[in-house]
């Protein structure tokens, strides 16, 4: 699989939009995190209101060691649009100049072009959650008081890491079925920020649980938003079925796309 990275990359390392919004998750979710992360230490250690009070007492210091992994991975999570945005403009792209039919008449197979463009989500999710993960121990680091125990919520970026893979899977499925691109990112937006809230809302009325076992917020509500008070958390679902169900959603984008993708006519 390495080396279909590598004739992938050559395909998009001159790529400037490739550029633009890989560097835009590099550069935007470290700044926007660390800023975050700064102003609100600076306004909670300078606490006079009662107002202030009140919400540092709810949300319990989200920067400092073990709670800023959950916050790093919460804030990355609202950054991986972009990479989900990336990953839909590659397939597509391939459509588009028709160089999926090229690379299969030069030799690959099908499923050579699958594993290409699964080794370029892989990449992404490393470099992303390599970025969590140095970000958390970063901010952590500045903010905590020395004797706070380091690496207690480090499972959260794992967590993240699963997101980040549901979201680019979801992504991938969406480029492949349809194939143009404006459609494409229209559709997995649609997904991403409606359809899977509203799935959620109508699947947890009258305190049901069913709504956690959406396809995204699966995962999501795996890394929920840290600046929400612990009392306002509906879950009851355990973490590992979350996971589990994760896993599944998994399993099924790779089959749907695999069978697609063999049978698809790729004059179109």
């Amino acid at each position: 699989m390495f080396n279909l990275f590598k004739i992938e990359w050559l395909k998009i390392k001159t790529y400037r939009t490739f550029w633009i919004l890989f560097a835009g998750f590099l550069i935007f979710f470290p700044a926007g995190f660390y800023l975050m992360a700064y102003k609100y230490m600076e306004r909670m250690s300078n606490a006079k209101s009662m107002e202030e009070n009140l919400l540092k007492a709810l949300l319990d210091a989200p920067f400092v060691f073990p709670k800023v992994w959950h916050a790093a991975a919460w804030t990355g999570g609202m950054f991986f649009v972009l990479m989900g945005m990336l990953f839909i403009l590659l397939i597509t792209n391939e459509v588009q100049y028709r160089t999926h039919r090229q690379n299969i008449i030069d030799g690959w197979s099908r499923m050579d072009f699958l594993k290409a463009k699964l080794s370029i989500m892989v990449f992404f999710v490393l470099v992303s959650t390599v970025l969590v993960f140095i970000m958390g121990l970063i901010v952590g680091s500045q903010f905590s008081p020395a004797g706070a125990s380091m690496f207690d919520g480090v499972h959260f970026v794992g967590y993240f890491a699963l997101m980040a893979t549901v979201y680019l899977m979801l992504a991938f499925l969406v480029g492949i079925l349809i194939k143009r691109t404006g459609l494409s990112i229209i559709i997995y937006f649609a997904i991403v920020c409606i359809v899977d809230n509203v799935l959620w809302l109508v699947f947890t009325l009258r305190d049901s649980q069913l709504g956690y076992y959406m396809p995204l917020e699966a995962v999501d509500s795996l890394v929920t938003n840290p600046f929400k008070p612990k009392i306002m958390e509906r879950r009851t679902v355990a973490d590992y079925t979350l996971i589990i169900a994760a896993g599944i959603y998994i399993s099924a984008y790779v089959y749907i796309i695999i069978n697609y993708f063999r049978k698809t006519d790729l004059k179109t």
